[in-house]
């Protein structure tokens, strides 16, 4: 079942700079695991050592992290959006004068 991937700015190095690619899977982690098989490299992206999403990358099914629902293990549907996010460092955290 096609699920759509929408593959952030940073990471599009891996992905031979698309912005979304489509692949099949019946989980959160299936659908990455495909991305991964099309584009080597891309896991070490989304994955910790441990092989587990770590708190600075965010993946939302259709809008909603899938810490919310069930993890890597969340089932997915064909037409279903998926979208990794990096977290972003913010600026210096001081005032401007």
């Amino acid at each position: 079942m096609p699920v759509s991937v929408y593959i952030p700015s940073p990471f599009r190095r891996i992905t031979a700079m698309r912005e979304r690619v489509h692949v099949d899977g019946a989980t959160v982690g299936e659908v990455l695991d495909a991305v991964e098989a099309l584009y080597p490299g891309f896991a070490n992206l989304v994955y910790d050592g441990d092989r587990k999403v770590p708190t600075h990358i965010n993946i939302y099914l259709n809008n909603q992290e899938i810490h919310e629902l069930a993890g890597v293990d969340t089932p997915v549907s064909e037409g279903d959006q998926l979208a990794v996010i990096p977290a972003l460092a913010g600026g210096s955290g001081g005032q401007r004068s």
